[in-house]
């Protein structure tokens, strides 16, 4: 009862903000055998696993450091496989390429290369010469590979490029990553739209912090360089900051305020955002994933079913659900289906009335 008074005050909120209720959204999730690995799963029976669920999308990336192990030496059979598996389903691809993919640590570059040179933190890591010439010769290899795949509808170029993250804390400047979209429209004679994304802080004080690092929004740059604009989107997030464990959340009505503005902004350019990354799985302070039995503070099931329901209030139309590798470790380890019943029940109620 609780959800579903929730709900109708969602799709008042989207009358008076003027935003239509997305009645009919669709719902994807993102693979990562390198997620699957640190789960102790197996990637490929995971995968499978995922590929059962009622997904209309999926979102897969081409790992750099995975692929070109040895300079000019491309082993695909991995990203092959996973591909040939969601044709089967005839499930639908979004296709990250570049040298950043979901997942940590954010930045696959071959170890050769990485080896080699010298990212001092808080750089920018299109700077260098030989990432440079390296990434856009892996992106050429990965669109010329794929580009008659028609079960592939979009093309994600690096995850949340223009922010900055992983161990030291990188980014990519906005010249280069013109360069890489640049390079893989005109190998893609389909011309399938780029996605771009950046990550959100719907949290009031990290997102003041923020100022002090970005002179900028990368979001707002996002929106105006993307054919589709995506937002990642984590409620609550946790830290370890000198020892002690934070946690940084918000509340509905904050979160609805902060994302309007990137949506309100994308339309007056005439496009629409999707969202890449919703969080359906814990972000616990100090721990990289969540695998204790016990129940996270900072995401449960019943939260990302909530979530889903605001992005819809504000007409988001595509929804990536971040977390399903998580979901299916909680079944197996823990005999707990709850996660992966959550997911059920959002894939089922495209209509407001079936809620």
């Amino acid at each position: 009862m609780r959800k579903r008074i929730y709900l109708c005050l969602l799709i008042l909120l989207s009358a008076i903000t003027g935003n239509s209720y997305a009645e009919n959204t669709r719902v994807g999730t993102t693979f990562s055998q390198v997620q699957c690995e640190y789960l102790g799963l197996d990637w490929r029976e995971t995968y499978q696993e995922i590929l059962e669920m009622d997904l209309d999308i999926i979102r897969i990336g081409a790992y750099w450091s995975r692929i070109e192990k040895q300079k000019d030496k491309f082993d695909f059979r991995e990203l092959d496989w996973q591909i040939e598996k969601a044709k089967g389903k005839n499930i639908p691809i979004l296709l990250t390429v570049g040298m950043k993919a979901p997942r940590w640590p954010e930045y696959f570059i071959p170890g050769w290369i990485k080896d080699n040179i010298d990212l001092r933190f808080g750089s920018s890591v299109s700077d260098n010469l030989i990432i440079q010439e390296r990434v856009l010769i892996f992106i050429a290899q990965v669109v010329n590979r794929y580009k008659e795949e028609d079960i592939i509808i979009a093309w994600q170029v690096e995850n949340e490029p223009l922010s900055r993250s992983g161990a030291q804390e990188l980014w990519i400047r906005n010249d280069f990553l013109e360069k890489e979209i640049k390079l893989v429209r005109e190998l893609d004679e389909k011309k399938r739209p780029i996605v771009l994304n950046a990550m959100t802080y719907p949290n009031g004080l990290l997102r003041f912090l923020t100022r002090f690092i970005y002179t900028q929004d990368p979001i707002y740059a996002t929106i105006r360089i993307a054919q589709i604009p995506a937002l990642n989107v984590y409620p609550a997030i946790g830290h370890r900051v000198i020892g002690k464990k934070i946690c940084f959340w918000t509340a509905p009505r904050e979160r609805i305020k902060y994302l309007q503005r990137f949506v309100n902004d994308a339309k007056s350019q005439g496009k629409s955002i999707w969202v890449t990354e919703l969080q359906a799985e814990p972000w616990e302070p100090g721990d990289l994933v969540h695998t204790r039995e016990e129940d996270a503070i900072t995401c449960g099931a019943e939260d990302f079913i909530v979530t889903f329901h605001e992005l819809r209030s504000l007409d988001i139309d595509t929804i990536f659900l971040w977390g399903a590798e998580y979901w299916l470790y909680r079944k197996k380890q823990y005999n707990d289906n709850t996660w992966v019943n959550a997911f059920n029940e959002i894939a089922n109620q495209n209509d407001p009335e079936n809620y």
